[in-house]
């Protein structure tokens, strides 16, 4: 039984009654620049965990990316530059949070573990394994990266954004 804090902010579900005007558009979700998603899990449909982080999102044209071809440098300047961004609060539910955390942990792991093990063979002179290690190393770190994020921008203009990532369960709940 938990005990009642007469110091502990008042609790309610008021993030249910909030409009969010986002629609469904194939399997994007469309939402107005002000807007958000609604508070529940974007994987299952269930209640999301209380209080969701907003988080950033950016995004460029794709023809930023022919820059890539010329120069490294200057593709990441001109990213920078012309890049939109669009705050979401994407939320999960307890099982698919700890899911995600659990991935995250398990590839970082992984990550140092394989870095660890390169120094190892480094050490003992196998050096084909050993820049094998160096390399995989850094593919864990990126794809643990690539994990974490819960949705992606596809799209932001001046008027609405188009987020990717929301499983099928929330998507049919927006038609």
């Amino acid at each position: 039984m938990t005990e009642l804090n007469p110091y502990a902010p008042p609790q309610s579900a008021v993030a249910d009654a909030l409009p969010t005007h986002c629609v469904r558009e194939g399997k994007f979700v469309v939402v107005p620049l002000g807007g958000d998603l609604p508070p529940r899990c974007i994987r299952c449909n269930a209640p999301a965990r209380l209080p969701i982080k907003k988080k950033k999102v950016y995004w460029h044209s794709p023809w930023v990316y022919l820059l890539f071809l010329v120069n490294v440098l200057l593709y990441i300047l001109v990213a920078l530059a012309v890049r939109r961004s669009f705050q979401a609060s994407a939320g999960l539910c307890e099982a698919h949070a700890a899911a995600r955390k659990r991935r995250i942990l398990i590839l970082l792991a992984a990550g140092v573990v394989t870095l660890a093990a390169g120094w190892v063979l480094l050490e003992l002179r196998l050096e084909g394994p050993s820049i094998l290690s160096f390399f995989a190393a850094p593919v864990l770190f990126i794809v643990a990266g690539f994990s974490s994020r819960t949705v992606y921008a596809r799209n932001i203009n001046k008027t609405h954004a188009r987020l990717g990532g929301c499983q099928e369960a929330f998507l049919s709940s927006l038609d």
